[in-house]
């Protein structure tokens, strides 16, 4: 017999407990295990009053929201107040029971500006020294990259008196276009992709400036210095070599080739030697460039020019210059910059630069896929710095879940183990939960 299903469920009806409701297999009940908020409320006591006026949103909730964005990859918090108005498994990572109302989206706007990025600073670094209390972070090898973000803005309005985001700046993004953004600078480390560092700059700035000092903070953050850094090509100056060389780290980064402004027509000058000792070069044809001062256009380029007029009789002069002396120009780094030409043509360079991608430009995809970094969420550099944090922490966080794998599910060869003993699976998960706590810093 055919029959209609009557839709209307206005009954009344008594629901399990929220705990009861969320599977131990839930991939935000993994996650929680391992977040620690145990400092929110003691670190942004000042930014309350504690005797007057009316109660706040509780500052824990508002990091959960905003982890919960990062973690959706929802683009508006409105649009993630609305999910969690109806999603229990959201509602139950925020602590809030079924028929709470949530708060409105212009207060946590508003509490976030109060909280500011210091708050989520510190939540980024507390998942640093988790990955490395639980062995997740080697600090040998580490990945340095940037990339674009799109700022929330329409491009006619970048740099304007009357810009709704007075920091967001064209930069060249993948696809080859000029956009208005943000570059985040990121240090990862090699072993498992935890993410070690970053900082957040306006679209146009270059991507390699600002390197030696993202390092040194991650070194001092580990308390070791690395052995090396990789980066791509935008990276590979003779400034940054010497300074990473000066503190005992090899940069992995392909140099620029040698040109000439008259393409292959003349020796280019790789095919001068340097003698670093005397500061000088010695052309193909044995004779000695001197340094006779440094450009008056550009104080950062030394000018080296021979001595008399040999070039004028040199059997190699049409090779060379169609002046009456071939001078070169080269940076003040130039013997940083040849060494580490040598060093991209060994083996082990190589093996090292093709260890890069995977790993650095992995975090990025992975952050811009799943998490909402592809595009700016609110305006201003200190609001993406914010964003950013709380997508790496999240990052960071997912690599610590994956650590103890009987936490997360029972597939596999824990299901094989557990079989439904549910007694047992508990014991196991207090045991790791007591492990993971033990592993927290202090």
């Amino acid at each position: 017999m055919q029959t209609k299903r009557e839709m209307s469920q206005s009954e009344m009806m008594l629901l399990p407990s929220m705990e009861e409701r969320i599977p131990e297999s839930y991939y935000l009940r993994r996650l929680n295990r391992v977040l620690d908020l145990s400092f929110v409320h003691e670190r942004v006591r000042d930014k309350y009053c504690q005797d007057n006026g009316r109660p706040s949103i509780d500052p824990e909730v508002i990091m959960r929201l905003f982890l919960l964005q990062a973690i959706t990859g929802r683009e508006s918090i409105r649009g993630l107040l609305a999910e969690v108005d109806l999603h229990l498994g959201y509602r139950w990572f925020i602590g809030y029971g079924p028929s709470e109302a949530l708060p409105d989206h212009s207060t946590l706007s508003k509490a976030m500006e109060r909280l500011g990025d210091e708050v989520f600073n510190e939540l980024f670094e507390r998942s640093i020294g988790q990955c490395r209390a639980s062995g997740l972070i080697e600090g040998k090898v580490l990945h340095v990259d940037a990339t674009t973000i799109r700022a929330d803005l329409d491009a006619n309005r970048v740099n304007q008196v009357d810009s709704p985001d007075k920091d967001a700046r064209f930069g060249r993004f993948p696809d080859g276009t000029l956009k208005p953004g943000y570059k985040q600078h990121t240090v990862v480390d090699g072993k498992k992709g935890v993410v070690l560092g970053i900082t957040v700059s306006p679209a146009n700035k270059p991507d390699d400036t600002g390197l030696v000092g993202m390092v040194e903070a991650v070194a001092e953050r580990l308390g070791q210095t690395p052995e090396v850094v990789c980066a791509d090509g935008a990276y590979g100056s003779g400034r940054n070599r010497a300074a990473l060389e000066k503190r005992g780290i090899r940069l992995v980064s392909p140099p620029a080739k040698p040109f000439t402004y008259t393409g292959d027509k003349y020796f280019t000058v790789a095919e001068f030697e340097y003698d670093e000792g005397r500061d000088e070069f010695v052309c193909p044809a044995g004779e000695r460039l001197v340094f006779i001062g440094n450009d008056a256009a550009r104080p950062d380029r030394r000018r080296y020019r021979a001595e008399g007029s040999p070039c004028k009789v040199c059997r190699l002069k049409v090779r060379c210059t169609g002046s009456s002396r071939r001078e070169l120009k080269v940076g003040t780094y130039h013997a940083a910059l040849i060494r580490l030409r040598a060093d991209s043509k060994t083996e082990s360079f190589r093996q090292l630069y093709r260890s890069r991608a995977p790993v650095v430009e992995g975090v990025f995809a992975e952050g811009k896929q799943w998490h909402g970094l592809r595009r700016a969420q609110r305006r201003g550099l200190r609001n993406m710095l914010v964003q950013s944090l709380i997508v790496m922490t999240v990052l960071n966080l997912k690599r610590l879940a994956t650590l103890l794998p009987f936490l997360f599910g029972q597939k596999g060869l824990w299901k094989s183990v557990l079989g439904h003993s549910r007694h047992l699976y508990c014991l196991l998960t207090s045991i790791a939960e007591y492990h993971m706590r033990k592993t927290q810093p202090a």
